[in-house]
């Protein structure tokens, strides 16, 4: 294809856009509808998975000592393992102060009044918390270990979640693209109908499919751009807002929020649009085609 065809077609698909305004109004509302949905359901499955993820990555493992132990000789054991991120040494004492602290007693007090029973204890930080269990099974067979604990359930049920949500989300994803995909393409489908008379005269003077199919792509493609713009903003609008919300109310909660990841995002959406459109013009085009 030559620079003046494509010249030619561009025309053709912006001169069509502007002679059957209405319709390609609502092509691109329905664009927008579309999208919003599909980039909210995108939205709240990652913050959902990443939400699982870092309460996941919270959980560590304590290894307490035999009096006898050598805490240099565990944890080099325990960072020669290539799963390890860190290890934090606890004196007896420490590991005293952070037991009042998670109880909410005073520390002074719990010191003088009784004889700490707790033992030093090395805290593992995992690179992975997939790992937690096969670190911790590890950890116990290192000379000096005298316990290795871990919350196990809560992580292992955080794990779940997080792989739960992940495969979900996938397949949640897919399906919801391939209803957006159905809805753009029965709405090009209604545009080409209205412009049916147009289609059979290019057809009886001799026009290739492509050369037919070629302008339908590119209004696709443009009416995708236009709903991929318009969905991108109000989507980061409302999710911008969302975010201040739960920052000021609902500390707990972690959402994504970078610049990279909004930027990300809005050029997404854009390039699902442009997809979206173009796909659901060729699919319009091509069963009507099938069928005159």
């Amino acid at each position: 294809m030559n620079l003046s065809m494509l010249e030619f077609l561009l025309q053709q698909a912006w001169q069509s856009i502007r002679r059957n305004g209405l319709m390609s109004l609502a092509t691109s509302s329905n664009m927008t509808v579309a999208l919003i949905i599909l980039s909210s359901f995108f939205l709240a499955t990652i913050n959902l998975e990443h939400m699982a993820d870092v309460e996941a990555r919270k959980a560590n493992i304590t290894v307490d000592l035999t009096e006898d132990a050598d805490p240099g000789k565990v944890e080099a054991a325990l960072l020669g393992d290539q799963r390890v991120a860190s290890t934090d040494y606890r004196t007896e004492d420490e590991t005293l102060r952070d037991v009042a602290e998670t109880l909410g007693l005073d520390y002074e007090t719990l010191k003088t009044t009784l004889e700490n029973p707790l033992p030093a204890s090395i805290r593992v930080t995992p690179k992975n918390p997939q790992d937690v269990p096969a670190i911790a099974e590890a950890a116990e067979n290192i000379e000096g270990v005298a316990k290795v604990k871990y919350r196990q359930q809560i992580t292992e049920k955080l794990l779940t979640l997080a792989r739960g949500i992940k495969i979900a989300g996938i397949v949640a994803a897919v399906l919801m693209g391939l209803a957006t995909l159905l809805i753009v393409s029965t709405t090009i489908r209604l545009t080409i109908y209205a412009r049916r008379r147009e289609v059979r005269i290019m057809q009886l003077v001799g026009a290739t499919d492509w050369f037919i199919r070629l302008p339908f792509i590119l209004e696709g493609a443009f009416h995708g751009i236009m709903g991929g713009a318009l969905s991108t903003v109000l989507v980061l609008a409302s999710y911008s807002y969302t975010h201040m919300y739960v920052q000021q109310h609902l500390e707990f909660l972690a959402l994504i929020y970078n610049t990279t990841f909004m930027v990300l995002f809005g050029l997404g959406t854009l390039l699902c649009g442009v997809l979206f459109g173009a796909a659901g013009s060729w699919i319009g085009l091509r069963t009507y085609l099938r069928h005159v």
